[in-house]
Protein backbone atom coordinates (compact mmCIF):
# COMPACT_ATOMS: atom_id res chain seq x y z
CA UNK A 1 0.00 0.00 0.00
CA UNK A 2 1.33 3.44 -0.93
CA UNK A 3 2.02 5.87 1.93
CA UNK A 4 0.26 9.23 1.46
CA UNK A 5 2.42 12.33 1.97
CA UNK A 6 -0.41 14.39 3.50
CA UNK A 7 -1.33 11.80 6.17
CA UNK A 8 1.34 12.70 8.71
CA UNK A 9 1.44 13.81 12.35
CA UNK A 10 4.03 14.96 14.88
CA UNK A 11 3.43 14.01 18.51
CA UNK A 12 5.88 15.39 21.07
CA UNK A 13 6.74 15.29 24.78
CA UNK A 14 9.60 16.65 26.87
CA UNK A 15 11.81 13.93 28.29
CA UNK A 16 12.14 13.38 32.03
CA UNK A 17 15.43 11.51 31.54
CA UNK A 18 17.62 12.19 28.53
CA UNK A 19 17.27 9.68 25.70
CA UNK A 20 14.91 7.37 27.59
CA UNK A 21 11.81 6.84 25.41
CA UNK A 22 8.34 6.60 26.93
CA UNK A 23 6.41 3.35 26.64
CA UNK A 24 3.55 5.11 24.86
CA UNK A 25 2.22 8.58 23.99
CA UNK A 26 0.51 9.25 27.33
CA UNK A 27 1.00 12.91 28.22
CA UNK A 28 2.26 13.80 24.74
CA UNK A 29 0.90 16.59 22.51
CA UNK A 30 -0.39 16.20 18.97
CA UNK A 31 0.84 19.33 17.23
CA UNK A 32 -1.02 21.49 14.75
CA UNK A 33 1.61 21.85 12.05
CA UNK A 34 1.90 23.76 8.81
CA UNK A 35 4.51 21.44 7.34
CA UNK A 36 6.47 18.30 8.22
CA UNK A 37 9.65 17.91 6.19
CA UNK A 38 10.73 14.38 5.44
CA UNK A 39 14.22 15.22 6.70
CA UNK A 40 16.60 12.32 7.17
CA UNK A 41 15.01 9.41 9.07
CA UNK A 42 18.36 7.61 8.84
CA UNK A 43 21.29 10.04 8.92
CA UNK A 44 24.87 9.88 10.20
CA UNK A 45 28.51 10.00 9.20
CA UNK A 46 29.62 7.21 6.88
CA UNK A 47 32.92 5.53 6.05
CA UNK A 48 33.87 3.04 3.35
CA UNK A 49 35.19 -0.39 4.23
CA UNK A 50 38.17 -0.24 1.90
CA UNK A 51 40.23 -3.25 0.83
CA UNK A 52 43.15 -3.70 -1.54
CA UNK A 53 42.24 -6.09 -4.37
CA UNK A 54 43.21 -7.06 -7.86
CA UNK A 55 40.46 -5.06 -9.52
CA UNK A 56 38.51 -1.81 -9.45
CA UNK A 57 35.11 -0.92 -8.00
CA UNK A 58 33.40 0.53 -4.97
CA UNK A 59 33.29 -0.55 -1.35
CA UNK A 60 30.61 -1.09 1.29
CA UNK A 61 29.52 2.00 3.17
CA UNK A 62 29.09 1.93 6.97
CA UNK A 63 27.06 4.40 9.06
CA UNK A 64 29.24 5.10 12.11
CA UNK A 65 26.60 6.94 14.15
CA UNK A 66 22.96 6.65 13.07
CA UNK A 67 20.75 9.61 13.97
CA UNK A 68 17.62 11.37 12.76
CA UNK A 69 16.94 14.91 11.53
CA UNK A 70 13.41 16.26 11.19
CA UNK A 71 11.84 19.66 10.40
CA UNK A 72 8.54 20.85 11.89
CA UNK A 73 6.86 24.12 10.86
CA UNK A 74 4.14 25.48 13.17
CA UNK A 75 1.88 28.57 13.02
CA UNK A 76 3.29 31.66 14.75
CA UNK A 77 0.31 31.98 17.07
CA UNK A 78 -0.62 31.62 20.71
CA UNK A 79 -2.78 29.13 22.56
CA UNK A 80 -5.85 31.36 22.47
CA UNK A 81 -5.84 31.99 26.24
CA UNK A 82 -3.42 34.46 27.85
CA UNK A 83 -1.17 32.74 30.35
CA UNK A 84 -1.47 29.33 28.68
CA UNK A 85 1.60 27.96 26.93
CA UNK A 86 1.43 27.49 23.16
CA UNK A 87 0.99 23.88 22.05
CA UNK A 88 4.50 23.86 20.59
CA UNK A 89 6.07 24.88 23.92
CA UNK A 90 8.04 21.57 24.07
CA UNK A 91 9.70 22.45 20.76
CA UNK A 92 10.85 25.84 22.05
CA UNK A 93 12.18 24.34 25.28
CA UNK A 94 14.10 21.62 23.40
CA UNK A 95 15.81 24.41 21.44
CA UNK A 96 17.49 25.86 24.52
CA UNK A 97 14.71 28.21 25.64
CA UNK A 98 13.47 28.77 29.19
CA UNK A 99 9.76 29.14 29.93
CA UNK A 100 8.36 31.66 32.43
CA UNK A 101 4.61 31.72 33.13
CA UNK A 102 3.22 34.90 34.74
CA UNK A 103 -0.41 34.74 35.86
CA UNK A 104 -0.09 37.00 38.91
CA UNK A 105 -1.95 40.00 37.47
CA UNK A 106 -5.41 39.44 35.94
CA UNK A 107 -5.52 40.80 32.41
CA UNK A 108 -1.72 40.76 32.09
CA UNK A 109 -1.06 37.01 31.95
CA UNK A 110 1.88 36.01 29.78
CA UNK A 111 4.33 33.24 28.91
CA UNK A 112 7.90 34.28 28.06
CA UNK A 113 10.64 32.26 26.34
CA UNK A 114 14.31 33.27 26.53
CA UNK A 115 17.54 31.55 25.55
CA UNK A 116 19.62 29.70 28.15
CA UNK A 117 23.23 28.55 28.06
CA UNK A 118 23.01 25.32 30.07
CA UNK A 119 20.59 22.72 31.52
CA UNK A 120 19.02 22.10 28.13
CA UNK A 121 15.82 20.08 27.94
CA UNK A 122 15.27 17.36 25.35
CA UNK A 123 12.36 16.03 23.36
CA UNK A 124 10.90 12.78 22.15
CA UNK A 125 9.00 12.81 18.88
CA UNK A 126 6.56 10.27 17.47
CA UNK A 127 6.77 10.91 13.71
CA UNK A 128 3.69 9.29 12.20
CA UNK A 129 3.31 8.67 8.48
CA UNK A 130 0.10 7.00 7.33
CA UNK A 131 0.20 3.90 9.51
CA UNK A 132 3.88 3.79 10.41
CA UNK A 133 5.84 5.62 13.09
CA UNK A 134 9.39 6.56 14.02
CA UNK A 135 9.88 7.13 17.75
CA UNK A 136 12.76 9.61 18.12
CA UNK A 137 14.29 10.31 21.53
CA UNK A 138 16.98 12.65 22.84
CA UNK A 139 16.12 15.39 20.32
CA UNK A 140 17.43 18.93 20.52
CA UNK A 141 17.44 21.61 17.86
CA UNK A 142 17.21 25.15 16.63
CA UNK A 143 14.50 27.26 14.99
CA UNK A 144 13.75 30.24 12.77
CA UNK A 145 10.92 32.78 12.66
CA UNK A 146 9.55 34.09 9.36
CA UNK A 147 7.24 37.11 9.29
CA UNK A 148 6.54 38.43 5.78
CA UNK A 149 3.97 41.13 5.05
CA UNK A 150 0.76 39.85 3.43
CA UNK A 151 1.59 36.28 4.47
CA UNK A 152 1.01 33.98 7.44
CA UNK A 153 3.94 33.86 9.91
CA UNK A 154 5.49 30.62 11.13
CA UNK A 155 8.21 29.07 13.25
CA UNK A 156 10.35 26.34 11.69
CA UNK A 157 12.15 23.88 13.98
CA UNK A 158 15.02 21.62 12.96
CA UNK A 159 15.72 18.71 15.33
CA UNK A 160 18.42 16.08 15.61
CA UNK A 161 17.62 12.96 17.64
CA UNK A 162 18.64 9.38 18.34
CA UNK A 163 17.81 6.82 15.68
CA UNK A 164 15.23 4.09 16.00
CA UNK A 165 13.89 2.09 13.09
CA UNK A 166 10.29 2.99 12.04
CA UNK A 167 7.58 0.56 13.10
CA UNK A 168 3.82 0.09 12.92
CA UNK A 169 2.00 3.19 14.19
CA UNK A 170 1.38 3.32 17.95
CA UNK A 171 -1.78 4.35 19.77
CA UNK A 172 -2.06 8.14 19.44
CA UNK A 173 -5.43 8.19 21.23
CA UNK A 174 -3.63 8.56 24.59
CA UNK A 175 -2.01 11.81 23.42
CA UNK A 176 -3.77 15.19 23.63
CA UNK A 177 -4.27 17.47 20.66
CA UNK A 178 -2.64 20.81 21.44
CA UNK A 179 -4.87 23.86 21.85
CA UNK A 180 -3.82 26.31 19.16
CA UNK A 181 -5.21 29.67 18.03
CA UNK A 182 -5.19 30.44 14.32
CA UNK A 183 -2.35 32.58 13.00
CA UNK A 184 -3.26 35.94 11.47
CA UNK A 185 -1.46 37.63 8.55
CA UNK A 186 1.42 40.05 8.94
CA UNK A 187 -0.02 43.46 8.03
CA UNK A 188 -0.88 46.92 9.39
CA UNK A 189 -4.03 45.65 11.10
CA UNK A 190 -2.28 42.92 13.10
CA UNK A 191 1.37 43.88 13.42
CA UNK A 192 3.49 46.65 14.94
CA UNK A 193 7.27 46.82 14.57
CA UNK A 194 9.96 49.25 15.67
CA UNK A 195 13.69 49.52 15.01
CA UNK A 196 15.35 51.89 17.48
CA UNK A 197 11.86 53.38 18.11
CA UNK A 198 11.38 54.02 14.36
CA UNK A 199 8.11 52.50 13.12
CA UNK A 200 9.46 51.49 9.75
CA UNK A 201 7.24 50.42 6.87
CA UNK A 202 8.40 46.81 7.10
CA UNK A 203 7.90 44.13 4.46
CA UNK A 204 9.62 41.31 6.36
CA UNK A 205 11.44 40.31 9.51
CA UNK A 206 13.16 37.03 10.28
CA UNK A 207 15.00 35.53 13.25
CA UNK A 208 17.42 32.59 13.32
CA UNK A 209 18.27 31.29 16.80
CA UNK A 210 21.44 29.82 15.32
CA UNK A 211 21.99 26.97 17.78
CA UNK A 212 24.93 24.71 16.97
CA UNK A 213 23.50 21.20 17.38
CA UNK A 214 26.00 18.33 17.63
CA UNK A 215 25.28 14.60 17.54
CA UNK A 216 27.88 12.51 19.42
CA UNK A 217 28.32 8.74 19.37
CA UNK A 218 31.18 7.64 21.63
CA UNK A 219 32.01 4.54 23.62
CA UNK A 220 29.39 4.27 26.41
CA UNK A 221 27.51 7.42 25.38
CA UNK A 222 25.27 8.71 22.59
CA UNK A 223 23.67 12.14 22.77
CA UNK A 224 22.71 15.39 21.04
CA UNK A 225 24.11 18.66 22.43
CA UNK A 226 23.59 22.39 21.88
CA UNK A 227 27.13 23.76 22.00
CA UNK A 228 26.74 27.38 20.85
CA UNK A 229 24.20 30.03 19.88
CA UNK A 230 24.48 32.99 17.50
CA UNK A 231 21.12 34.74 17.07
CA UNK A 232 20.79 36.62 13.80
CA UNK A 233 18.00 37.91 11.62
CA UNK A 234 17.12 40.29 8.83
CA UNK A 235 14.51 42.84 7.92
CA UNK A 236 13.39 44.63 4.79
CA UNK A 237 11.97 48.13 5.24
CA UNK A 238 10.88 51.06 3.12
CA UNK A 239 13.85 53.47 3.01
CA UNK A 240 13.08 56.62 4.99
CA UNK A 241 14.72 59.97 4.20
CA UNK A 242 17.75 60.80 6.33
CA UNK A 243 15.88 63.45 8.30
CA UNK A 244 13.36 60.84 9.46
CA UNK A 245 15.85 58.08 10.30
CA UNK A 246 19.53 57.76 9.37
CA UNK A 247 20.02 54.01 9.05
CA UNK A 248 23.53 54.48 7.69
CA UNK A 249 24.64 55.97 11.01
CA UNK A 250 23.07 52.99 12.81
CA UNK A 251 24.78 50.43 10.55
CA UNK A 252 28.29 51.95 10.64
CA UNK A 253 30.73 49.97 12.80
CA UNK A 254 34.18 51.28 11.75
CA UNK A 255 34.30 53.90 14.52
CA UNK A 256 32.10 52.18 17.09
CA UNK A 257 29.03 49.99 17.24
CA UNK A 258 25.47 51.02 17.94
CA UNK A 259 23.09 48.58 19.63
CA UNK A 260 19.38 49.34 19.35
CA UNK A 261 16.10 47.75 20.46
CA UNK A 262 14.04 45.86 17.88
CA UNK A 263 10.47 44.76 18.57
CA UNK A 264 7.73 43.01 16.63
CA UNK A 265 4.30 42.69 18.22
CA UNK A 266 1.85 40.51 16.32
CA UNK A 267 -1.83 39.89 17.02
CA UNK A 268 -4.66 41.93 18.48
CA UNK A 269 -6.61 39.42 20.59
CA UNK A 270 -5.60 38.38 24.11
CA UNK A 271 -4.26 34.84 24.00
CA UNK A 272 -2.97 35.35 20.46
CA UNK A 273 -0.55 38.25 20.88
CA UNK A 274 3.17 37.53 20.53
CA UNK A 275 5.98 39.99 21.13
CA UNK A 276 9.50 39.45 19.81
CA UNK A 277 11.96 41.77 21.53
CA UNK A 278 15.71 42.24 21.26
CA UNK A 279 17.25 44.93 23.47
CA UNK A 280 20.81 44.82 22.08
CA UNK A 281 20.56 44.46 18.31
CA UNK A 282 23.30 45.49 15.92
CA UNK A 283 22.21 46.54 12.44
CA UNK A 284 24.99 44.86 10.49
CA UNK A 285 24.52 45.62 6.78
CA UNK A 286 22.35 47.74 4.53
CA UNK A 287 21.41 46.81 0.94
CA UNK A 288 19.15 48.95 -1.29
CA UNK A 289 16.44 46.96 -3.09
CA UNK A 290 13.47 47.72 -5.33
CA UNK A 291 10.03 46.98 -3.87
CA UNK A 292 7.07 47.93 -6.11
CA UNK A 293 9.10 50.84 -7.48
CA UNK A 294 10.06 52.16 -4.04
CA UNK A 295 13.48 52.09 -2.40
CA UNK A 296 13.79 49.51 0.37
CA UNK A 297 16.69 48.64 2.66
CA UNK A 298 17.57 45.05 3.43
CA UNK A 299 19.26 45.08 6.85
CA UNK A 300 20.98 42.20 8.64
CA UNK A 301 20.41 41.96 12.40
CA UNK A 302 22.61 40.54 15.15
CA UNK A 303 20.71 39.88 18.41
CA UNK A 304 23.34 40.15 21.15
CA UNK A 305 23.24 39.23 24.85
CA UNK A 306 24.25 41.64 27.58
CA UNK A 307 27.40 39.84 28.75
CA UNK A 308 26.23 36.45 30.11
CA UNK A 309 22.59 37.42 30.74
CA UNK A 310 21.15 35.21 27.95
CA UNK A 311 18.91 38.12 26.94
CA UNK A 312 19.62 37.96 23.19
CA UNK A 313 15.85 38.12 22.66
CA UNK A 314 12.53 37.17 24.24
CA UNK A 315 9.31 35.74 22.82
CA UNK A 316 6.33 36.69 24.96
CA UNK A 317 2.86 35.24 24.47
CA UNK A 318 0.10 37.47 25.88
Amino acid sequence: MAIKWRKRLAVVKLETAYGVPSADMTGATILEVVMLDGGAPYAGNTVERERMRNGLGGFEQVNTGPNVTRTIRVPFAGSGAAGDVPSYSPLLRACGMSETIDITTPGEESVTYQPVSDNYESLEIWWIEDGQMQHISGARGTFTLSADAAALPYLEFNFTGLYKRPEIEGDASVATRGVQAKEVPINKQNTIAAIDTHNACMSSLSLDVGNTVEYRNLVNCESVHITDRRVTGSTNIEAPDLATKDYFAAVESHAGQTLVPVTLTHGQTAGNIIELKGQNVQLATISPTDNQGLMHYGIDLRFLPNDSDDDDFTLTFK
